[in-house]
């Protein structure tokens, strides 16, 4: 797995059609720009799930806080 830290402004493309840009942080909060085809399908993980989806292997458990 690629982990990327990003500045404000800074951004970083998949497969040449996709651009994910990082916005702002706001407090815990961290807001994407994402540029994608129409035909990319863009789903958050909780609506996957809800919708009966796998959560992926690949995706870190929440930390305890």
């Amino acid at each position: 797995m690629l982990c990327i830290s990003l500045m404000p402004g800074e951004y970083f493309t998949v497969g040449g059609s996709t651009v994910i840009q990082f916005d702002r942080l706001s407090g815990e909060r961290a807001h994407i720009t994402i540029h994608a085809p129409r035909e990319v399908p863009i789903l958050r993980g909780e609506v996957l799930e809800r919708q009966g989806g796998k959560r992926p292997d690949c995706v870190m458990p929440l930390s305890k806080r």
